[in-house]
C-alpha cells in the first residue's frame, strides 16, 4: 500500500501540519512476541545524497565528559542518525542527544552528549564504525536535554531503564548488552531488513513506539541493526518483566482445513485481516499532526528540526523542503 510522508511544506513553501506519507510504500509485518515491524520502501531522496552513517561517521575523539567529535569521512555528507552512541572498552562510553548533518569531511565538536555508563573513567580516543542507538524508553528524554551541557544528566534515567529490564539500578547502559546481547541478536535474526527497505514503523504489543525512516536502502541497512538489536529490542524484555501477555497477532486456524482449497482461502482470509489491521495503524499515523516545530540546524538546502507530536517527539531532515529522514520516538 501506498503511504503519504508528513507533507511539512505545501507547494508555494507554506507551512503545513496536515500528514502526507507521499512515495512510500508499506510490506509485509514481521513480528517477534511483543515487537513488530512494518517495513517501509521508495526511496525519500536519489541514492548516495547522503552517505550511510556506519561507512561514513567515526568517533574520533571524546575531549571531555559529555563532549565528543564525529568526523564524517566519506566525499558525500551525511546524517547523524539520532541518538547515536558507542560501547568501548576501557573508556566512558558516549551517546548524542541530537541528530546532526554534517558535510563531507566535516569533523564536529558536540559539547551536549551524555555518558551513558557512570563509573567508568578514560576517554574513548577514536571508535570504529559500530554504533548503537539509545533504547526507545531514553529517547524522549535525552532529546528534551540536548543543549544542556552535563555528562552526567541521562544517568537517572539510565538507572531507571536498568530496574526495568531486571539489572542493577545504575546508570550504566552497558549492562544492558553485557546481559541480553544474545537475546537482543536473536530479535535482530528474526526481524531483519527487507531488500530495499527504506524505514519502519515499530510496534510493541500492537501500539506504535517508533516511526524511521532513510534517505535511501543503502542509509537504512547500516542503520537496522542498531535500530532493532538497541533502540527496540529492549521493549520485549521490559514487556516480559512485567508480565504483559503478549498480542495476539492474526494467525492461521489449520484444525479444521481438509483440503488445499481450504488452506487456500484461509490464508487469504488471513491476509486480508491481517492488511485491515495494519490499515488501521497506518492511518492513525497519517491523522498525526505536528504541533511544534524547532529549527535546529540548516546547512545549504538540508534543515534538522526538532518536531513534536501527540505521544511522539523526535528529529527530521529536510532536504529542498522534502523530508529525507525521520526518527520519532512515543513518549
Amino acid at each position: 500500500m501506498k503511504l503519504n510522508i508528513w507533507k511539512s511544506f505545501n507547494e508555494n513553501g507554506s507551512v503545513s501540519n496536515t500528514l502526507s506519507l507521499q512515495g512510500l510504500k508499506w510490506g509485509t509485518a514481521v513480528r517477534r512476541g511483543y515487537l513488530e515491524m512494518i517495513p517501509l520502501f521508495g526511496n525519500l531522496c536519489p541514492t548516495r545524497t547522503f552517505a550511510p552513517p556506519a561507512s561514513a561517521l567515526r568517533l574520533t575523539e571524546v575531549t571531555n565528559y559529555g563532549q565528543m567529535i564525529l568526523e564524517n569521512q566519506s566525499k558525500l555528507p551525511t546524517i547523524v542518525p539520532l541518538h547515536l552512541g558507542y560501547f568501548q572498552n576501557a573508556a566512558q562510553n558516549h551517546a548524542m542527544c541530537v541528530s546532526a548533518i554534517l558535510d563531507a569531511g566535516e569533523s564536529r565538536e558536540f559539547k551536549d552528549a551524555c555518558c551513558i555508563q557512570a563509573a567508568q573513567g578514560g576517554y574513548i580516543e577514536e571508535a570504529d564504525e559500530r554504533f548503537i542507538i539509545l533504547p526507545q524508553p531514553l529517547r524522549a528524554k535525552a532529546l528534551a536535554l540536548r543543549g544542556e551541557e552535563n555528562y552526567s544528566k541521562l544517568w537517572g534515567d539510565i538507572t531507571n531503564f536498568n530496574k526495568q529490564i531486571g539489572l542493577k539500578e545504575r546508570g550504566h547502559l552497558d549492562e544492558l548488552k553485557r546481559a541480553y546481547q544474545p537475546e537482543l541478536l536473536q530479535t535482530v535474526y528474526h526481524l531483519e531488513p527487507y531488500p530495499n527497505q527504506t524505514g519502519a514503523i515499530f510496534l510493541s504489543n500492537n501500539t506504535v513506539v517508533g516511526i524511521e525512516i532513510a534517505p535511501d536502502p543503502e542509509f537504512w541497512q547500516e542503520l537496522h541493526t542498531p535500530l532493532v538489536m538497541y533502540c527496540y529490542a529492549p521493549l520485549r524484555l521490559i514487556n516480559r518483566i512485567k508480565g504483559i501477555e503478549p498480542f495476539q497477532a492474526e494467525t492461521l486456524e489449520i484444525d479444521k482445513l481438509k483440503t488445499l482449497e481450504d488452506l487456500s482461502l484461509a490464508w487469504s482470509e488471513l491476509e486480508a485481516r491481517r492488511e485491515q489491521r495494519i490499515q488501521k495503524l497506518m492511518q492513525q499515523i497519517q491523522d498525526l499532526t505536528i504541533v511544534k516545530r524547532t529549527v535546529e540546524e540548516q546547512q545549504n538546502n538540508n534543515q534538522l528540526l526538532t518536531i513534536e507530536m501527540a505521544n511522539f517527539v523526535g528529529q527530521m531532515v529536510m532536504r529542498d523542503n522534502k523530508v529525507v529522514y525521520v526518527s520519532l520516538s512515543r513518549f
